[in-house]
């Protein structure tokens, strides 16, 4: 069989021609910063996640730190989990704050309220959760109130999790605000992008305010802030109206291929595979591999039967990280070096038919059984 990739990106016929016309149109108007195209957008995404404000801006990263930022963060200390992506940690650093890390739990790449409440001080002003792979957590909701309660902002790290929910509630809802990416490997994209969301109108004005170099209008040379240019081009907008326009569609197409993979996996002894009870975006097919299993020689022996593993999330916890590791020295974190050291990505995409997701299974069974073969010699 031929290489079953690790990710596909395809865009249709139908939504090219819609892009282009859009950008034809956006080309003839000459207006390429702030106008219809990034308003709509805003209100588009806004009611997909039934959040009363969506701001859009340059990345998912800046998304969080313009959040930090607004929430006046510097000096305090924001609890970070450990099991997730360096711009987490570097967005609240570059707002000012102190990073806590936290522990997950393997099972469900999230953090547990217990976790939280070790990991949060008397000088905790945020925490931040993240939707690994699009699952939101068990304990997302116990966690947003423990720190409701307690006057902490919680802040939703969503890069993941485009049409994840739990409970009736999308992704970046639970808290004061979720930071969305539309990086080029996203179930939506917009090549370079982001989205911040959140039910707070102060919040979302002073975001505002934040990505356009502190000024209250696009055009006015009046700055009230020590803002930056953190804005989304119109161009990336038309790419992101349409990608949304079509992503009910995308996320159902992930859902059946995950799904797909539960009922192939069940009852074979390959480890555990971390298929959410809740809608979740599909971003990634996640299998919690046996202990001690050799990742990467599985990995080895999949390409050689053809199949190529996505990448981890994450395959290097950030207490690891050679730029942090100093800062972190002596920290263990058991739970996310699990998860990090033991999870194996299968490829997840719309186009990924039974056939070759038959093939996957196929060859994963086939390729552990050679490396406990190997391993008994």
């Amino acid at each position: 069989m031929p290489l079953v990739p690790a990710v596909e990106i395809e865009v249709p016929d139908a939504e090219r021609r819609e892009v282009l016309a859009e950008v034809d149109r956006l080309l003839r108007a000459g207006r390429f910063s702030q106008g219809v195209n990034v308003e709509a957008f805003e209100e588009e995404f806004a009611a997909f996640t039934r959040t009363p404000s969506a701001v859009a801006v340059a990345s998912g990263t800046t998304a969080l730190e313009l959040i930090f930022r607004a929430l006046g963060v510097q000096g305090r200390e924001v609890v970070v989990p450990a099991g997730t992506n360096f711009a987490t940690y570097i967005a609240a650093e570059r707002a000012g704050a102190t990073v806590r890390l936290t522990d997950v739990d393997p099972a469900t790449m999230a953090p547990t309220l217990e976790q939280v409440r070790a990991a949060c001080t008397p000088r905790t002003a945020a925490v931040a959760v993240v939707h690994t792979g699009g699952l939101i957590g068990p304990d997302t909701e116990a966690i947003a109130t423990w720190c409701e309660q307690r006057g902490v902002a919680l802040v939703e790290d969503c890069a993941h999790a485009h049409g994840s929910e739990r409970a009736g509630r999308h992704a970046g809802t639970f808290g004061v605000a979720g930071a969305f990416s539309f990086f080029a490997t996203k179930v939506m994209t917009t090549g370079e992008g982001g989205m911040v969301v959140t039910g707070d109108d102060q919040l979302a004005q002073e975001i505002k305010l934040l990505r356009n170099l502190g000024k209250p209008e696009a055009w006015v040379s009046t700055h009230t802030r020590p803002g930056w240019n953190a804005r989304l081009p119109e161009l990336a907008a038309v790419l992101g109206r349409a990608q949304l326009r079509r992503l009910p569609q995308v996320l159902a197409a992930r859902r059946a291929v995950a799904d797909g993979y539960a009922d192939a996996l069940r009852g074979l002894p390959v480890g555990d595979f971390l298929l959410p009870d809740h809608p979740y975006s599909g971003y990634k097919a996640m299998l919690m591999l046996p202990p001690d299993t050799d990742r990467d020689a599985l990995k080895d022996r999949l390409r050689e039967h053809s199949v190529q593993a996505a990448g981890e999330v994450y395959a290097t916890p950030l207490h690891h990280q050679p730029v942090l590791a100093d800062r972190h020295a002596g920290l263990r974190l058991p739970g996310t070096e699990r998860a990090c050291a033991g999870q194996l990505c299968l490829p997840i995409y719309p186009g990924l038919d039974e056939k070759r997701q038959t093939h996957v299974v196929s060859a994963l069974c086939d390729s552990l059984t050679e490396l406990a073969e190997v391993s008994a010699r």
